[in-house]
């Protein structure tokens, strides 16, 4: 769970120590980007140096220069645009004629330029594995797409549920959009600070 400055520091008051080694990323970016919190004031809550914290922003490109600082002040200082921007976005792409070409976009995204095309190249997989396995997820992800544009959430929910006990014993998921925000700052013109 993610907190806010706020309820951190109020936690702090209660007793809890808060350990500096355990903060993760995104609770860090959610204090210095979102809530605009300054190193002095982490530094605080946390016990340590302002030092501290400044290192282990840059270890992890968390800066105002980086274009997901950019873009939160952006999107926050345009918030009206950046709405009407994400609703144009989401009704020219909900749309069933569209199924096709999201279904295999994703496709890529999630699987084609994984793993499994490292195996393709090295000869692991022949052409023909790859054409039913892509074909295999367009479908999967187009069936996905067409219950959810056809507002059939009690379907993917049984789905889910039904499914929910599997991979259990696999690794806690970690949370990728790395390629989607590279596409993003790059289609948006924001550039990623290279040496912080």
């Amino acid at each position: 769970m993610l907190y806010s400055y706020q309820e951190l520091e109020e936690m702090k008051k209660n007793g809890i120590v808060l350990n500096w080694e355990e903060i993760s990323k995104e609770q860090l970016e959610k204090l210095f980007i979102e809530g605009h919190v300054p190193n002095g004031l982490i530094a605080d809550l946390y016990g340590v140096s302002k030092d501290q914290v400044r290192s282990k922003r840059r270890k992890w490109n968390i800066s105002q220069k980086s274009a997901k600082y950019i873009y939160a002040r952006y999107t926050e200082e345009n918030s009206s645009l950046f709405a009407m921007l994400n609703d144009s976005s989401r009704e020219r792409l909900w749309q069933e004629e569209n199924i096709d070409f999201i279904a295999k976009a994703l496709t890529h995204y999630v699987f084609r330029n994984g793993p499994v095309e490292n195996m393709h190249s090295m000869g692991k997989l022949e052409e023909s594995d790859m054409k039913t396995l892509n074909k295999y997820m367009v479908n999967k992800i187009a069936g996905l797409l067409k219950l959810a544009m056809d507002g059939e959430w009690l379907k993917i929910e049984l789905l889910c549920n039904a499914l929910r006990y599997f991979g259990t014993d696999w690794d806690s998921i970690e949370i990728d959009t790395k390629e989607i925000d590279m596409i993003f700052n790059n289609r948006m013109g924001f550039e990623e600070e290279e040496n912080l």
